[in-house]
């Protein structure tokens, strides 16, 4: 199951606009709900959060157990992320929002970040602009050691930009 009508109709309908993941999941009927309870809600040991910039994290690219992505090495004292109480060094960084514009249009989605380079989830983060309605950025962690890594792979897959739809950020 992914959210195809997301990648339909560029800039409109319900899913133009990431807030959360509840917000998204909303508009699925419940029969959706009744056949793929999983996608629902978050795997165990995944969190998400919505933070105003400047974020305060520190990030770090490639760990051992994955061929790219970001893991948090700390949260600057005084910063959002600590205030949040949440983010823990050595979080991974499995998804984050990005703002793509296309002309007159705009929307903003939630991208898996765990394949990412670092330099393409650092330009994610940065188009995140008040000028396309995007007050924060929400992203979302992985806790090492309290998540099957299997079920958050098979996670994002419903996330997961189509092959035919280039993504290009801010």
């Amino acid at each position: 199951m992914q959210h195809s009508k997301g990648w339909d109709g560029f800039g409109k309908g319900p899913f133009k606009f990431y807030n959360s993941f509840e917000e998204t999941m909303r508009p699925f009927p419940d029969e959706d709900r009744e056949a793929y309870p999983e996608m629902f809600k978050l795997p165990d040991g995944v969190y998400e959060i919505a933070l105003e910039r400047p974020l305060g994290i520190a990030f770090e690219e490639n760990f051992a157990d994955m061929p790219a992505g970001v893991c948090v090495t700390e949260c600057v004292e005084g910063s959002n992320a600590e205030a949040s109480g949440k983010i823990r060094p050595g979080d991974k960084l499995i998804a984050v929002t990005a703002c793509k514009v296309f002309q007159a249009r705009w929307e903003r989605k939630l991208l898996p970040a765990n394949e990412l380079p670092f330099d393409t989830i650092m330009s994610a983060i940065a188009s995140n602009q008040p000028k396309w309605g995007a007050m924060n950025v929400v992203m979302q962690f992985e806790r090492p050691g309290e998540s099957d890594p299997a079920k958050v792979i098979e996670y994002l897959k419903f996330f997961q930009i189509p092959s035919d739809h280039v993504f290009r950020v801010g």
